[in-house]
């Protein structure tokens, strides 16, 4: 290998290493282990999947992050282009690089690893996983700092809490109570901790009661492997023998074959008397980008919502993380005067706030500065965002436009064609395009069932005339503001 290419190697190293700090070890592992980086020509990066469907979803979802991404290393990349690379091409080059360098090394490649079985993984699930015949792992290995233990409970998720202990505590053949149960909330207040502390609970008490914790993402990236292996069958099947499925970040849940085969896998399941725990973040009806089918089953059970951390809650999971951080030696005793002040000061999620107290830990320990409330104070100017904008849902975006032009919402989604629907309904679509992250197909559906050749029209009328008519330019500006308030 060239030593341009081994630099394009470590730079690409790089950039997935920042990828995996930004949207998490998991969603890497399962989209981007079998990407590979070719070359760098003309401020163009040369990327590589062996699937369309990974490079659609890839391209779609995080090519502008991998853009800036690549940029931090190499300042002359002005595009992403990632291409489909075709069966045993990477086993053919790499005998041909072996020819040309004439060393011993093998020709054959290993074969490309599963999505969402990342280097380093273990062969089984953590907890009441198998392997399956091809020696993937099926669930996601667990976080053994994730218990009820380590759990902070306050008033906005004791619901969640309690319906949680009542699923761990129920015994095969007692009955459910709720079927499914589903926890809600925002990034960061624990969904994912109340799921594995759940997994290692019933583990706990009951060893013989199968388990699988999944994210709807590898949950997608399995079927996807599926699809292509002709075994749906044998995929569905590997979910028959679990006591209980536990579904993290339902939102990422994306394509309709996909959905489709969750809701056959959720019926099998619910009909064998098996128990189901979903996480998502947000309420059932705000899932848009879920089937209809899919939200009522998530309704029909009992939905927990976990709310926002509130100070009591703050200085608990500060106090918990202080303690760990002192008892495995990482750190010296923590002031209780910062403790309280990153308390204070730091109202987002529990992840901000460790995040914090980490930052602070690691800086004393490089000799940098002393853990005191001004080095706090530093921190989180540094690392903690400030509060997000709401994000806005296409059923806002309905509410907003039929009050603003006094149209039903019946109206705007019916086939009329009079100008006093049809003006309003292409604002409507151009909001949702410009304001949420839906796609037009998406978009198109919640507008009464239109397609996404229809969307676009809309989209590219209404911008055109926000450029040239003051009083479109007016109204628009008029609904953003409604909206983002």
């Amino acid at each position: 290998m060239t030593k341009a290419a081994d630099d394009l190697k470590v730079k690409w190293e790089r950039v997935t290493a920042r990828l995996r700090a930004q949207i998490g070890d998991d969603i890497v592992s399962s989209w981007f282990s079998r990407m590979e980086v070719e070359g760098f020509e003309a401020g163009s990066v040369s990327l590589s999947v062996p699937t369309k469907f990974l490079k659609s979803w890839t391209s779609s979802r995080y090519g502008d992050r991998l853009l800036s991404l690549w940029q931090l290393e190499e300042g002359k990349v002005a595009r992403i282009e990632i291409r489909v690379r075709q069966p045993g091409e990477a086993a053919l080059a790499k005998r041909a690089r072996i020819q040309a360098n004439r060393t011993d090394a093998p020709a054959d490649e290993p074969g490309p690893a599963t999505p969402g079985h990342g280097a380093g993984s273990p062969a089984t699930s953590a907890v009441g996983g198998q392997p399956d015949n091809a020696g993937r792992e099926r669930g996601t290995p667990l976080d053994t700092r994730l218990t009820f233990k380590t759990f902070i409970v306050g008033r906005s998720n004791a619901l969640a809490h309690a319906a949680a202990g009542r699923v761990t505590a129920a015994s095969p053949g007692s009955g459910i109570e709720f079927n499914p149960l589903y926890i809600h909330g925002q990034v960061g207040v624990g969904k994912t901790h109340i799921l594995n502390a759940m997994a290692w609970d019933i583990r706990r008490q009951n060893s013989g009661r199968k388990v699988m914790l999944l994210s709807a993402v590898r949950f997608m990236a399995g079927f996807v492997e599926a699809l292509k292996a002709r075994d749906v069958h044998g995929f569905k099947q590997s979910f028959a023998n679990i006591d209980v499925l536990l579904i993290d970040d339902i939102q990422f849940l994306r394509g309709d074959k996909v959905q489709q085969e969750f809701c056959h896998i959720f019926n099998m399941l619910e009909a064998a008397g098996k128990q189901i725990v979903i996480a998502g973040d947000m309420a059932p009806s705000r899932l848009e980008t879920l089937e209809e089918r899919i939200r009522s089953r998530l309704s029909g059970g009992l939905a927990a919502p976990i709310g926002p951390v509130d100070p009591e809650m703050r200085r608990g999971i500060l106090d918990a993380r202080a303690k760990q951080l002192v008892a495995t030696g990482q750190a010296a005793e923590i002031p209780s005067e910062v403790l309280n002040f990153i308390a204070r000061r730091v109202q987002g999620s529990g992840r901000d706030l460790e995040g914090v107290l980490n930052q602070l830990v690691a800086q004393e320990k490089l000799g940098r500065t002393p853990i005191t409330v001004d080095a706090a104070a530093a921190v989180i100017r540094d690392i903690v965002a400030e509060t997000p904008a709401r994000q806005i849902m296409i059923e806002d975006v309905l509410r907003a436009v039929t009050g603003h032009f006094n149209v039903s919402r019946a109206d705007l989604l019916s086939a009329r064609r009079h100008k006093s629907v049809v003006y309003p309904r292409q604002v409507g679509m151009y909001l949702a395009k410009t304001l949420t992250t839906r796609s037009l197909p998406e978009i198109g559906r919640k507008f009464g069932g239109r397609d996404h050749t229809t969307v676009l029209h809309a989209v590219r009328k209404i911008e055109r005339l926000v450029g040239e008519d003051v009083g479109v330019r007016e109204s628009v500006d008029v609904l953003r503001n409604v909206l983002r308030d």
